[in-house]
């Protein structure tokens, strides 16, 4: 791999298994038509498998799931399938390299703290990438559909975001699990869990670009808030329970009651649009008190997230 990023998976890993798993990447790296990966248990090649996708985006080419396997005397040989030819992948991984370059150029200044650093990643991908819609390729589930179609689904915008993190030295991890949608569907879906400065907190770029630009209902949330609309195995990942990097509370639009709602209002009412979490329960009545200026108002039941957009042009 041209860039090596978080490796969180790997570190799961036993001895045995993390040899593997430096196998299976050094064969990808030079496309080998097969690859030892010495003595492990065939019930956990799958997971040696996911853990090398989830930590490296940039093996987009390789099509995990048909991925074929040998168990012999040494141990178990896979044959990996790749989606591309080694002079498309490096044509690919160049129109993606050149994305990240312009990301650093144009949104990232030396001496950005951590924090800045991760907001300028989420507010770039809402306002470069789409979500797919219409026919699933392979591409809308990774790095090529993200970077260089500008059109993915969550798995995309996931690896996509992984990746930008590991440019950035932000240490970052995807998130398998399911959501649930406002219309009460529950499907797979997948998100993030970023580090800062010691601390863990989810966040779900996706969901954000699907409620539009200026979204920051999913930034840096703990397991708790989370879970309001999310299942994962939370034995698998690190723990998410500190709420310093969380976006309302970072900006203090965090309101307590009714009164400090009408404060934070008053001060964001000159903007296009803005968020305030609610630390009480939403009464609609509110919507007359409050001193909402004219324009539109969406509330996530969920995560208590009030956002507003002004309808001036």
């Amino acid at each position: 791999m041209e860039h090596q990023g978080a490796r969180y998976y790997y570190s799961r890993l036993t001895d045995r298994e993390k040899s593997a798993y430096d196998a299976l990447c050094k064969g990808l790296d030079c496309f080998a038509s097969s690859v030892s990966l010495g003595r492990i248990s065939p019930t956990r090649m799958q997971s040696i498998v996911e853990s090398v996708v989830y930590d490296n985006p940039g093996y987009f080419y390789f099509d995990q799931r048909r991925i074929a396997a040998m168990q012999t005397l040494s141990g178990i040989t896979v044959k990996p399938e790749y989606c591309n030819t080694p002079g498309e992948v490096r044509l690919l991984w160049k129109q993606i390299q050149a994305q990240l370059d312009a990301f650093m150029h144009t949104r990232i200044r030396p001496g950005m703290p951590p924090l800045a650093r991760q907001i300028e990643v989420h507010r770039w991908m809402q306002q470069h990438i789409r979500i797919a819609d219409g026919a699933d390729t392979r591409e809308q589930h990774s790095v090529v559909g993200a970077l260089v179609q500008g059109s993915c689904v969550c798995e995309g915008f996931a690896h996509a975001y992984k990746l930008l993190c590991d440019r950035l030295h932000l240490a970052s991890i995807l998130v398998t699990g399911t959501a649930r949608r406002p219309d009460g569907v529950v499907e797979p879906h997948a998100w993030n869990i970023t580090r800062l400065e010691g601390s863990t907190a989810h966040i779900d770029v996706t969901w954000d670009t699907a409620l539009g630009s200026g979204a920051y209902d999913y930034f840096n949330l703990t397991d708790a808030e989370i879970r309001a609309d999310h299942c994962f195995d939370g034995g698998l990942y690190p723990a998410c329970t500190e709420k310093r990097f969380d976006y309302f509370t970072s900006n203090r639009l965090v309101a307590k009651d009714p009164a400090q709602l009408r404060q934070l209002i008053a001060a964001q009412a000159h903007k296009a649009c803005f968020s305030v979490k609610l630390a009480f329960p939403w009464d609609a009545a509110l919507l007359d008190t409050c001193g909402f200026p004219v324009g539109r108002i969406r509330y996530n039941q969920a995560q208590n997230v009030l956002f507003f957009q002004t309808d001036t042009p």
